[in-house]
């Protein structure tokens, strides 16, 4: 007769699973991941060794070329690693009673590992927790897995979260121009406002359509060599601009995609970088020479994590130049864009989703402290039905 027996509880279960990081890689302190690896037994059963693993991964891949000029850059690093062993291995197989087993773990992340980085297309930073129960001969062995999230926010008195963002300059001493955005600092879900000011130094020379894009910059680094990807997250077109006029007037509506796998927060590291940016386009239309030119400009922002986690990613450094040739977005993207109706329209992505407001800073400070242990150890979940907290390895031993 075949004896079945049902397979061990074998989980890990943490106070958090998303940590905060606050300030850039020199100032940050780092952060403390704390759980518990559980075990739960029915049975007698022989273990040789349990073993716990946390590890930060980077990972970056592309292809240059085509044909039989192609070639592949790839390339993995561990950026982090740090081993447990709860029951250490040895001659003779370790017999555990039925009952429910726990240990406790604590790990302090230093503040220069970089943040997690999801859906980029050429590459990922992630961080895993990997347990292992090796069991005896012919018994499967036991595997647990979870994924931990790190997160980079700003230091409450960074002066960005007051900094506004401006742009003003003569284009070719046709047409002077002032593009501004009330804050630099934005988070996912939120809506703003672009102000645009226009004026035309030449009486022939009319504004004749005015273009605003969020794209999206992601830089891949294996050393020497790098790989840059944009996209357009966002962006709102205005052509209803009246000819008998100099001088143009403009408040353009944006919205930020509330979903992180379509609009990925910014960071700053050696292997990925994310930076985001409005870019400018207007189109000018000289009535005497029936020629079309376009005026193109940029302002830097940041994008952040959610409000409700109250987290923001390293500061890129602020700058406005003028975009190059090989800076715009493809055509088909602004000719579908152009086609539209609408006088003043705005475009987006399938992923846009509602706003959300942005939090006081002091409010932000509040929440990235970190609880001490004690405090919230009562709050991890026990394995079992019952109200007590399961019994370390050391006293079930010492108690059979």
């Amino acid at each position: 007769m075949v004896h079945f027996t049902s397979s061990p509880l074998f989980q890990i279960r943490l106070e958090n699973d998303s940590l905060i990081m606050s300030g850039s890689k020199t100032e940050s302190v780092g952060c403390v991941l704390r759980g518990q690896l559980v075990l739960v037994v029915t049975e007698p059963t022989k273990f040789k060794e349990i073993n716990l693993t946390f590890q930060g991964r980077s990972k970056v891949g592309w292809v240059d070329g085509v044909g039989k000029a192609q070639y592949h850059h790839s390339e993995e690093r561990i950026l982090f690693q740090h081993d447990w062993t709860f029951l250490p291995a040895k001659k003779q197989c370790h017999v555990l009673n039925p009952d429910n087993y726990h240990w406790d773990f604590e790990l302090i992340l230093p503040g220069t590992l970089p943040e997690t980085i999801e859906g980029c297309y050429h590459g990922n930073v992630k961080y895993t927790l990997k347990a292992t129960a090796e069991r005896s001969t012919f018994a499967p062995n036991l595997h647990a897995q979870r994924k931990v999230t790190l997160l980079r926010s700003m230091l409450p008195s960074s002066i960005e979260f007051l900094q506004t963002s401006t742009i003003a300059n003569t284009w070719t001493n046709k047409i002077e121009y002032d593009f501004s955005i009330g804050a630099k600092v934005f988070s996912l879900g939120d809506k703003f406002q672009v102000s645009v000011n226009l004026r035309s130094i030449e009486d022939d020379l009319k504004v004749q359509e005015i273009l605003c894009v969020l794209k999206e910059y992601v830089t891949y680094t294996i050393g020497p060599h790098q790989k840059t990807d944009s996209k357009a997250i966002t962006g709102v077109c205005e052509n209803d601009l009246s000819r008998n006029v100099n001088s143009w007037c403009r408040i353009l509506e944006l919205q930020v995609p509330n979903d992180p796998t379509h609009c990925v927060y910014d960071s700053q590291n050696d292997t990925i970088c994310v930076i985001h940016r409005l870019k400018f386009y207007v189109t000018l239309f000289n009535q005497k020479t029936n020629h079309t030119s376009e005026l193109r400009a940029s302002l830097p922002i940041i994008i952040t994590l959610s409000n409700d986690s109250l987290n923001l990613p390293a500061y890129h450094e602020n700058e406005s130049d003028l975009l190059s040739d090989d800076d715009m977005f493809d055509d088909e993207y602004l000719r579908s864009l152009s086609s539209s109706s609408s006088a003043s329209s705005t475009f987006s992505s399938p992923f846009s989703s509602p706003c959300s407001s942005f939090d006081e800073s002091c409010e932000i400070k509040n929440m990235c402290r970190l609880p001490s242990y004690r405090s919230i150890s009562s709050l991890i979940p026990v394995p079992l039905s019952d109200s007590l907290l399961p019994p370390t390895y050391d006293a079930s031993i010492s108690g059979h």
